[in-house]
This record gives structure tokens, C-alpha cells and sequence, in this order.
């Protein structure tokens, strides 16, 4: 080695590492955003439910805490395994385990996302089925929800006509022109799009709504929004007291 060549600092490997370490905590922040707790339809960063994540080279773990520990099982279940399907389609991601901690299922729930099981075969004493149609059921509430978000800061009056007889199109056009709408649109649309027909506002089974049953399906859509908004903040507000 030339004399005035640096030596290197015997810490660099360890600062790369921690470096790389980091990078992954962050990816795996990011893959738990998109994770929602399918009752509030909500994210469960948001509602503050991660305790820890943890990185060690291609192994992560994440611990994570619900608002009580009398939440229903299958809601928490459908959230320990989404969290880890999230976490092992990182591609550097070699294992993953998720904990769910302070929960009167949480033994049986852990062990059973450890090894892949469904919620029948985990609970194949209590289980009354798999849980796709509680999914799908709770999607469509999520669904109306975000319909109400938009439609209670659409434009109206003027020449614009009946929400009910917008076309996706004219949703679109209308969101790129009033910045208040680009997010609640953007979410709208995300559920919007997996639903058939060109109306902008359906039904959840994505059926256009008739004029004539529109005071009621706009009701009917409040009623829900409403009703998700405050069991969130409930829950909110009891996940803020649940030590880290």
C-alpha cells in the first residue's frame, strides 16, 4: 500500500451493512402501507398497529398490536397473513415472521401464519369457513365508503349533472382539473376499476344506480362511510394508549 493511500476505517463494513439494514426496514415500511385492516379500511401504519420491524440480512420480522386484545380473530388473522405475503414478496426476503402480540388468539395465529396454514386449519374447531367472503364483504364497504369521500366533494349545481349519470371519464376529467378531488378519486378508483360498466358512481356489486333510487343509495352510501369513520377513530384512539 502507497504511504498516502487511506487505510480503510475498520468500521465501514459495519456502516454498509447498517446502511443495506436500513434500506430494507424502509421497503418493508413501504410494503406495510399497502396493508389494510379490512374492517376500517384503513392501513395498519396509519392506525398505528406496528410494534417493531425488525431486518437481519434476509431474514425481517414484525411484530404488530391491535386496538384490544379481543379483536375478532379472523380480522386479526387476515392481517397477520397479509402482512407476511407483503413481506415475502420482497425480493431479498428469505424469511419471515410475523407476531401478533396481545391477543387472546395471538399463540394460534402466529403459528399458524408461521406455517401457512388457512384460517380453517388453523381454527378447524371454531372456524365456520375460509375467509374470502368476509374479504369481499368488507371490500364492498370499503368501496361505498370511498364513493361517499368523493361524492361529498364533487361539484355541484350549475350545468353539471346528476352524479348518477357521470361516466368514469367525466370522474377522471374533473379530478385532473380540482386538486381536492386527486386523492379521493384515486382511492375511489383503485375498487372502482375491478367493477364492470362505464357509470362512475354504482352500486357495490357495480350496477348503475337509477335516478330514481339515487336519494337513497347516496343515504345508504353516508350511512356506511359513517359508520367505518367511527369505528376507526374508536379503534384510533384505543390503539394510542397500547404501549410500544
Amino acid at each position: 500500500m502507497r504511504p498516502n493511500e487511506a487505510t480503510p476505517s475498520p468500521a465501514a463494513p459495519l456502516a454498509v451493512a447498517d446502511s443495506l439494514t436500513e434500506a430494507r426496514a424502509e421497503e418493508v415500511r413501504l410494503a406495510l402501507e399497502t396493508i389494510r385492516d379490512p374492517e376500517l379500511d384503513e392501513t395498519v401504519t396509519a392506525m398505528g398497529f406496528i410494534k417493531s420491524i425488525e431486518v437481519d440480512g434476509g431474514s425481517v420480522g414484525v411484530a404488530f398490536q391491535l386496538p384490544t386484545q379481543w379483536c375478532a380473530a379472523n380480522f386479526a388473522f387476515l392481517m397477520a397473513a397479509d402482512i407476511k405475503a407483503a413481506l415475502v414478496a420482497l425480493p431479498w426476503v428469505t424469511s419471515a415472521e410475523v407476531v401478533l402480540r396481545d391477543h387472546f388468539a395471538a399463540r394460534r395465529i402466529n403459528e399458524a401464519v408461521a406455517q401457512d396454514l388457512s384460517f380453517m386449519q388453523a381454527f378447524p374447531q371454531k372456524a365456520e369457513g375460509e375467509l374470502d367472503g368476509l374479504r369481499h364483504t368488507f371490500l364492498e364497504k370499503a368501496f361505498l365508503a370511498r364513493q361517499h369521500a368523493v361524492l361529498d366533494v364533487l361539484p355541484k349545481g350549475g350545468n353539471l349533472p346528476l352524479p348518477a349519470l357521470w361516466t368514469l371519464p367525466d370522474l377522471e376529467r374533473v379530478a385532473r382539473e380540482t386538486a381536492s378531488l386527486t386523492e379521493p378519486v384515486a382511492r375511489y378508483l383503485a375498487l372502482r376499476r375491478n367493477l364492470p360498466g362505464d357509470r362512475a358512481f354504482v352500486s357495490a356489486q357495480g350496477e348503475p344506480v337509477e335516478i330514481a333510487h339515487w336519494t337513497v343509495h347516496v343515504r345508504s352510501v353516508r350511512g356506511t362511510a359513517v359508520t367505518m369513520a367511527a369505528n376507526a377513530e374508536h379503534c384510533r384512539v384505543l390503539a394510542a394508549a397500547n404501549p410500544d
